[in-house]
């Protein structure tokens, strides 16, 4: 049974289609992680990534908006086959970038916008903008 989207995703799906700012966490990792002979993977410090927060947001209202659009909302399966599709539209997005977005696409969908990007840290809350808005019909 496809999963009632929440008005709150409609919503933040809307603002960001008409080019306002919408509040949201940061997406992709800062640091590459390295192995650690025998013991967990440690922070490689010694590379630093660039995320474009844009990018990876256009990818994730991209998705959300596929989603609902296309009811993509069946199961998490489902979601991740159409990703496969949708991410060839987004070559030049890191592959954390593109999977932080596919996660908190479906964690939207899947709770809601403020549930999904609640609890985090303030220092890690952005706003973020679609750069062209969507005209209205």
């Amino acid at each position: 049974m496809a999963l009632k989207v929440k008005a709150d995703v409609l919503k933040v799906l809307d603002d960001w289609n008409s080019g306002k700012l919408v509040r949201s966490v940061e997406l992709g990792h800062v640091h590459r992680m390295k192995e650690y002979p025998g013991g967990a993977p440690v922070i490689d410090l010694s590379v630093r990534l660039r995320n474009d927060q844009e990018r990876a947001h256009a990818y994730c209202f991209y998705l959300i908006g596929k989603g609902v659009a296309e009811g993509l909302t069946e199961s998490h399966e489902q979601f991740l086959a159409a990703t496969l599709l949708y991410r060839s539209n987004f070559e030049d997005l890191t592959e954390e970038e593109a999977i932080a977005a596919e996660s908190l696409a479906w964690k939207a969908i899947l709770i809601g916008w403020k549930r999904a990007i609640d609890g985090h840290s303030e220092a890690h809350y952005i706003e973020v903008q679609r750069p062209e808005p969507v005209a209205a019909t």
